[in-house]
């Protein structure tokens, strides 16, 4: 059986099937909830105001939603207004956000200093993602999300070579980051 599109369950939404949007939120929320996870450094607490926020602009905004593009890309936009809205309220830099250390559940079933490794693996794959200006670590964050570019350039308010050198500079930054990191 094979699942709506987007545009079918806005619509289904829209004439008042709650049950369409259940299924909307369930496909993005993984994705929406990772990439703010990660655009605020770890911070859960900021990252789970910002969804919640985000999902209630989302359901006040979807019945007018008309269909531009992705909705994935019209759902990060949202995402990332919620996010730069909640800076100018909070009057903070994104880059003064506290990092809380949250230790994944090694897989046990690996040997124990494989596990081990990918932990620290992942740990300053992290660190180097927090430590990346904003701009950069956006884009990084949305082309993981599978975002075109361009529908980046439009989330962003900016040109698409913009968005190019952001992604340029974020990735040779990390490469600068991890290098200094395990050397």
């Amino acid at each position: 059986m094979n699942e709506p599109d987007d545009m079918t369950l806005i619509q289904a939404y829209a004439g008042g099937d709650e049950g369409a949007f259940g299924i909307l939120y369930n496909r993005y929320r993984k994705q929406l909830y990772g990439y703010l996870f990660n655009l605020l450094s770890g911070n859960t607490a900021d990252a789970d105001e910002i969804f919640s926020e985000t999902w209630i602009k989302v359901i006040d905004k979807l019945p007018t939603y008309k269909d531009q593009g992705k909705f994935s890309a019209w759902l990060f936009r949202v995402a990332r207004n919620v996010f730069i809205d909640t800076l100018r309220k909070n009057k903070r830099s994104p880059m003064v956000l506290e990092v809380e250390d949250i230790p994944e559940q090694p897989d046990w079933s690996q040997r124990p200093e494989r596990a081990m490794e990918e932990e620290d693996t992942a740990k300053v794959i992290e660190e180097a993602l927090g430590a990346l200006p904003i701009e950069q670590r956006e884009v990084f964050l949305l082309r993981q999300q599978s975002l075109s570019f361009k529908e980046i350039s439009e989330i962003q308010a900016c040109s698409i070579n913009t968005v190019l050198g952001r992604m340029h500079y974020a990735v040779r930054n990390l490469k600068k980051i991890i290098t200094g990191k395990v050397n």
